[in-house]
C-alpha cells in the first residue's frame, strides 16, 4: 500500500559538518542537528540578555528508536479495515521492547554527557524504554555541550521566562547517529488560539444543539468501564471545577453526565483558562458519562518544550485513554524535519496501542504567508486525525467556517486513504485559493465539527467562543461514545481513525458550502462534495458511525 514513508522528502535534512569557531563555546568539530529548524523568535517573546552561567537549563535527549520501519508497518496494519491485524493493538511492554533504543546508543549518550560535566546519575531521568533522557544542567555546561549560546526570553503576555539558543546546535560525529533531537534548545511554547466569538445571536452551539445536530440525542457512555477520553492541555491552561459545575447547571439537561474529571495528570491550579474549560466542558458533554482525564503539561514544563514533554509522558504511561483531544500547533515551515519525524513516531506508537489522537486544524484559514499557503503541524501529520471547523446556517445546516485551517503538507506525502478524495477535489473544485501549495502533499483536515458560537463557562459566566479548539473536543466526545458501544459489544476501540473514516465517508455529513478565509488575495479553501480542504469528509453522524464501526 502507498503509505507516507517516515524518510520524509525534505531538503537539507542531512547533517552538516562544521569547523571550529562557531562560537566561543563550540566543540572542535560537530554535526548540526535539526538543520531545518527555524531560529525566528515569536513576536510575543522578547530577548532579555545572555543567560547567567549558573542558570539551570532543562534539556530532553530523544534517542533514536530501533525498528522504526517495523513500527510503521504494524501501525498501518492495525489501523486499516480489512487487514488481518485490524484493531489488534500492542501492549505497552511489547511496544517498548520493540522500539527501545539500542544499548550502544544509551551508553554512547551517557558517556558523552559525563565527559562534558553532566551528572547522569543525579541530574538525569530515563523513561521506561530509555528513549528519552531528561537532564538539568547549568547554562555554562549546556553551552559547552552543544556549541551554542543560551539567552533569556520573556513572553510579554504572561511574563513567562525561558532560555533558548539562537544558533543551530551541534553534537560530536560519533554521538549524532544515536540522537533524533534535543528538546529545550530552539522551539518556543505556542500561544493559545481560542478567540472571543462574534457569531450572530440565535446560532450558538450548546451541548443540546450539538447532540441533536450530530445524531447523538440522549445517548451517553459509561456502558463500559474501559472507556476513557482525555484532553491534552498546555501553556498553563487549567480547567475550573466550579466552571464545570456551572456549565452543567446551565447546559446539562437531557443527558446523564459525570460531575467532574476522574483523573488529572500534571498541574491544575488557579487561575483557569478559557481553552481548558472549553475542552473539558465539551468533551464531557458530547462524550457524556464517560471517564475523562485532564492531561496537563504546563507549569515548570513550559521552560522545557511542553509538547515534547507531553509525548514523553504518554510514552512512559502504561494505561492510556483511547481518545485524546488536542488543540496545539505551529507552522510546519518553522519546524525541523527531525522534530516532525520524531513526533510522528510518537503518534504511531500510541496509535499502535489503540489511541485515537485528534488535533485542531487551526484558526488561520488557508494561512497565506508571502504568496505561499502555509500548513500547520501536527495537523498535517498523516498519523493523526485533524478536525476542521463549520458554522451553523439557517438555510443549509452547516457551512465551512471562515477560520478553519486546511491545506496540503509541504513535508508529508498523501497517504493512500485520501488520494482519491484529494484528486477529485483538486480536479473538480472551481475555486482554489491563490498562492502556491503542494498538490501531492497530505491534505487536511480529515473531518470537521461546529467551531463557532460555543457557549463556554469561564469565571462562572457563559461566553461565546470560536475556533477549531471547539470542534476538536466535540468530535472527540463522539468518538469516545462509539468506543463505548464497541466495548459493549465485545469489540475493541477504533484506534487511529483515518482509514476507517475515509472508508466510511458516507457515515459523515458532507459539507459543501462556503469557504475558509486568509488565502492569498482573500478567499481560502472552499467546501465541496466529498473531501475538501476546509471541512475534510464532513461532520459526524453518531448513529451511522456506530453502525459502520460495529460492522468492521
Amino acid at each position: 500500500m502507498n503509505f507516507p514513508a517516515m524518510a520524509m522528502t525534505v531538503l537539507s535534512v542531512s547533517a552538516t559538518i562544521l569547523t571550529a569557531g562557531l562560537c566561543s563555546a563550540a566543540l572542535d568539530t560537530g554535526l548540526v542537528m535539526e538543520h531545518g529548524q527555524s531560529l525566528d523568535v515569536p513576536s510575543d517573546w522578547q530577548r532579555v540578555g545572555r543567560a547567567d552561567k549558573q542558570h539551570v537549563v532543562p534539556l530532553l535527549f530523544a534517542l533514536k528508536h530501533k525498528n522504526v520501519g517495523r513500527l510503521e508497518r504494524m501501525f498501518w496494519n492495525v489501523a486499516t479495515p480489512g487487514s488481518g491485524s485490524y484493531r489488534e493493538f500492542v501492549s505497552h511492554s511489547k511496544l517498548n521492547e520493540m522500539i527501545s533504543p539500542r544499548l550502544s546508543s544509551v551508553r554512547k549518550v551517557q558517556s558523552w554527557l559525563r565527559s562534558r560535566g553532566v551528572d547522569v546519575t543525579s541530574d538525569c531521568i530515563w523513561t521506561k524504554a530509555r528513549e528519552y533522557l531528561s537532564c538539568t544542567m547549568s547554562a555554562e555546561v549546556a553551552e559547552n555541550l552543544l556549541g551554542v549560546e543560551f539567552y533569556t526570553f520573556v513572553q510579554q503576555s504572561s511574563n513567562e521566562v525561558i532560555t533558548r539558543a539562537r544558533q543551530h546546535y551541534t553534537v560530536p560525529s560519533d554521538v549524532h547517529p544515536h540522537l533524533d533531537l534535543i528538546g529545550g534548545v530552539h522551539r518556543f511554547p505556542q500561544s493559545g488560539k481560542v478567540t472571543l466569538s462574534t457569531s450572530a445571536k440565535g446560532l450558538q452551539a450548546t451541548p443540546r444543539s450539538l447532540r441533536s445536530r450530530y445524531n447523538v440525542g440522549s445517548t451517553v457512555g459509561g456502558k463500559s468501564s474501559q472507556t476513557i477520553q482525555s484532553v491534552g492541555s498546555f501553556l498553563r491552561q487549567h480547567y475550573s471545577k466550579a466552571d464545570l459545575k456551572e456549565f452543567f447547571v446551565l447546559f446539562g439537561e437531557g443527558y446523564t453526565h459525570r460531575k467532574d474529571i476522574e483523573k488529572v495528570i500534571g498541574p491544575n491550579t488557579f487561575p483557569s483558562g478559557v481553552e481548558a474549560n472549553l475542552d473539558v466542558q465539551y468533551i464531557m458533554s458530547m462524550g457524556a458519562n464517560i471517564t475523562t482525564w485532564f492531561w496537563s503539561t504546563a507549569g515548570s514544563h513550559d521552560k522545557q518544550e511542553p509538547f515534547l514533554q507531553w509525548m514523553m509522558d504518554i510514552a512512559n504511561t502504561t494505561v492510556i485513554p483511547q481518545v485524546m483531544s488536542v488543540s496545539y500547533g505551529d507552522d510546519e515551515s518553522s519546524l525541523s524535519a527531525d522534530y516532525m519525524q520524531r513526533v510522528n513516531e510518537e503518534f504511531m506508537k500510541q496509535g499502535l496501542r489503540g489511541m485515537s489522537i485528534l488535533f485542531a486544524s487551526g484558526d488561520s484559514g488557508a494561512n497565506c504567508q508571502g504568496e505561499k499557503l502555509v500548513p500547520d503541524f501536527p495537523a498535517s501529520s498523516p498519523y493523526v486525525t485533524c478536525v476542521g471547523g463549520t458554522s451553523a446556517s439557517i438555510s443549509s445546516g452547516e457551512v465551512a467556517a471562515g477560520l478553519s485551517s486546511g491545506g496540503f503538507s509541504n513535508v508529508f506525502s498523501q497517504p493512500e486513504y485520501q488520494i482519491s478524495g484529494i484528486t477529485h477535489y483538486l480536479s473538480n473544485s472551481s475555486r482554489l485559493p491563490k498562492g502556491s501549495f503542494n498538490r501531492t502533499g497530505r491534505g487536511f483536515p480529515d473531518v470537521a465539527a461546529m467551531a463557532t458560537g460555543f457557549l463556554v463557562v469561564d469565571a462562572l459566566i457563559p461566553m461565546p467562543v470560536d475556533g477549531t479548539s471547539c470542534a476538536t473536543p466535540t468530535f472527540s466526545g463522539v468518538v469516545a461514545l462509539i468506543n463505548d458501544q464497541l466495548f459493549l459489544h465485545g469489540k475493541k476501540q477504533l484506534g487511529f481513525l483515518n482509514p476507517f473514516l475515509y472508508k466510511n465517508a458516507a457515515a459523515l455529513n458532507d459539507i459543501s458550502r462556503d469557504c475558509s478565509g486568509s488565502g492569498c488575495g482573500g478567499i481560502g479553501w472552499c467546501a465541496a462534495p466529498g473531501w475538501d480542504a476546509a471541512t475534510g469528509l464532513g461532520t459526524p453522524d453518531f448513529e451511522k458511525l456506530v453502525k459502520a464501526a460495529l460492522a468492521e
